[in-house]
């Protein structure tokens, strides 16, 4: 039997994403004439139609998004959460939906609350940021055909969508900053809590070490579940106590890089002098630190628009599998430099 077309055909065949195409068949005017006929073209190809059950389920649409975020200390007053909810509740107004926001506590998991709010229709998807390790609760959603999106987290060997940055091109990125600059004795602190941040830890070690460095001269230490500042700080303090010749601080965030640059001042040190410390996310914090802080750039406002976008267009039509990495950059500052060759 001939597999009906989907969505995800007429996208790879225009080399458009999903949203685009979704976009065209829903006649928006933001999308080119030249796109808009190329994506018609192919449409008529394939003899593409829209899953007729999900336009009917679209028809009763709630015009509600759901959005949770995890249990963490004061997690709405973290610049993270906030640029990545920012994008997507920007892209919701857009799209003429509401947002209802909410917390993964131990009363949201145990009333399985996230399968409730789909199967009571009071939103039609939902997001979930940057989950953990623990929250395998989540994988009812393989089965359970309801658009759900992870956001910048993903589970290894699993089909459930997700859209995430690349954590392992950050960690080559940063790994290849420090390396050219000499650094040969490198700690690392990286959250352990998620698959991202394994990913990245485990990758940046990886690579310093094809990059002809020792392994036993890179040290990792967990950051800790709230990925904090005061995180960063504990962590550095680990690091120099266990290998005080570390010349360089790979943290897992730019909040831990902050904390783990306090550390180093606190010891009389200089940053980068002494020891070059490098960040992740460059959120706006990482410009005005002392000194400004070297980061791998992650587009979070854009990384919830586009989630908010791709989650909606599942509602709307029948994608069956969504899987996205999002590029990321360096941004070097004056908080790495070349290796003090008095600290080897």
């Amino acid at each position: 039997m001939k597999k009906r077309p989907t969505i995800n055909d007429i996208a790879a065949e225009c080399g458009v994403s999903l949203s685009t195409v979704s976009l065209v068949l829903n006649n928006n005017p933001r999308i080119s004439e030249k796109t808009r006929l190329k994506v018609l073209a192919a449409v008529e190809k394939y003899q593409y139609q829209p899953n007729t059950q999900a336009r009917a389920l679209a028809s009763r649409s709630s015009r509600s998004l759901s959005v949770i975020v995890p249990q963490l200390n004061h997690v709405f007053a973290d610049i993270y959460f906030g640029e990545i909810v920012s994008g997507i509740y920007d892209a919701a107004c857009e799209a003429e939906y509401k947002v209802m926001l909410d917390i993964a506590n131990d009363k949201f998991v145990s009333s399985q609350e996230y399968i409730n709010l789909m199967k009571s229709r009071r939103a039609d998807a939902m997001l979930f940021i940057a989950s953990s390790i623990s929250d395998d609760y989540l994988k009812v959603f393989e089965t359970a055909r309801y658009p759900f999106l992870l956001v910048n987290h993903f589970f290894p060997d699993s089909s459930l969508n997700y859209i995430t940055l690349d954590y392992e091109d950050s960690a080559m990125q940063a790994s290849d900053h420090l390396v050219n600059l000499g650094h040969r004795v490198i700690g690392v602190i990286a959250g352990t809590n998620t698959y991202t941040g394994l990913q990245f830890r485990d990758t940046f070690i990886d690579h310093c070490v094809g990059k002809g460095l020792k392994r036993k001269d890179i040290t990792a230490v967990d950051g800790g579940r709230d990925w904090s500042q005061e995180d960063g700080y504990r962590a550095a303090e680990q690091l120099l106590a266990a290998h005080p010749k570390i010349t360089a601080i790979m943290a897992g965030n730019d909040r831990m890089a902050v904390g783990a640059m306090s550390y180093v001042h606190s010891r009389k040190l200089k940053v980068p002098g002494d020891v070059s410390v490098i960040g992740v996310d460059d959120i706006p914090t990482a410009r005005f630190s002392n000194p400004p802080l070297t980061t791998i750039q992650h587009p979070l406002y854009e990384l919830g628009r586009l989630a908010c976008e791709q989650v909606l267009a599942m509602f709307r039509n029948d994608i069956e599998r969504y899987q996205e990495v999002v590029p990321v950059k360096l941004v070097i500052r004056e908080s790495t430099g070349p290796v003090n060759k008095d600290r080897l």
